[in-house]
């Protein structure tokens, strides 16, 4: 399983877009085509509503569009994430930036699922 390299971002249940993990390690997203349809762009800076493969260009946010940022553990979290993935014999930087733990963010109302079948 890929569980690490794709993740479907889920807006009140309806499909948003794919998050990628490129052979190069840069991050990809896609919108869905219905959400291109009926949707709205959620960062209208970065991730305008357009029908193409969006890749980060920069490195900070963990090479992450800072929308998908947000949801990923702060600097005490990644501490006690470290802690867990040593405990358990996981090289914490074997885990790509999409494998790691999300929080659910009420205010934004996105939401990650992780690729189980691919």
């Amino acid at each position: 399983m890929k569980t690490d390299k794709t993740l479907h971002v889920l807006y009140k249940g309806e499909n948003v877009g794919t998050l990628v993990l490129t052979a190069d390690r840069k991050i990809a997203f896609a919108y869905e085509d219905a959400w291109l349809e009926n949707g709205f762009a959620i960062s209208p800076f970065s991730l305008p509503l357009e029908p193409r493969v969006f890749i980060t260009q920069k490195e900070h946010f963990q090479g992450l569009f800072g929308v998908f940022a947000d949801s990923l553990p702060d600097a005490w979290g990644n501490i006690l994430l470290n802690r867990l993935l040593k405990k358990n014999k996981v090289e914490p930087g074997r885990i790509s930036v999409l494998g790691l733990p999300c929080r659910r963010r009420d205010c934004l109302r996105l939401r990650f699922v992780r690729d189980i079948l691919g």
